[in-house]
């Protein structure tokens, strides 16, 4: 089982910006799409698009993870805070999949504008967070399964405001996979 089908990040001063992800089948993985950053990495991951992605039997569908604390020295500096925004996810489809999604931005670095459309992930069992948010501003156009966390707007499927968010700084992440 690999670690992640699609990685950005950790190491990243400099930036991300701009990349197209599509018509991707990824199977027997940990994580199928992954952005990992922590304090102290600076630069940014901005305007990723994924589009049309497929999983199959992977432990989590997508992660974005701001705590990854792996510095290759002791001399970064954790002021340093990297910037995640404008991540969007068309076309999310697949089966066995324990948890679909965890987003864990943080205070310092949150995770902004990020989309989900059109999107339905199969699951290996039932469990009370399987759409996981922490720190996380974005929305949710037309139909998501599973039901996607309390920290996104709502829109339908013409692009209408259905419901806002009650709060992007909600917390329900998990671990234990």
């Amino acid at each position: 089982m690999v670690s992640a089908g699609i990685s950005i990040g950790s190491e990243m001063s400099g930036g991300v910006s701009n990349v197209t992800v599509e018509n991707v089948l990824i199977w027997d993985s940990r994580r199928a799409v992954r952005i990992k950053t922590a304090p102290g990495r600076g630069g940014y991951v901005r305007d990723v698009n994924y589009r049309n992605l497929t999983f199959n039997n992977v432990r989590v569908g997508i992660v974005i993870k701001t705590d990854y604390n792996e510095h290759p020295d002791e001399g970064y500096d954790p002021k340093e805070l990297p910037r995640i925004e404008g991540i969007t996810f068309t076309g999310v489809h697949g089966q066995g999949v324990r948890v679909p999604v965890r987003m864990h931005g943080s205070k310092e670095i949150p995770v902004r504008n990020v989309t989900f459309w059109d999107m339905s992930v199969g699951i290996t069992y039932k469990k009370k967070h399987i759409f996981q948010c922490a720190f996380v501003q974005g929305r949710i156009i037309g139909s998501v399964f599973p039901a996607p966390c309390h920290n996104l707007d709502r829109y339908d499927e013409r692009g209408n405001l259905v419901k806002k968010s009650d709060s992007q700084d909600v917390t329900d992440i998990g671990y234990d996979i």
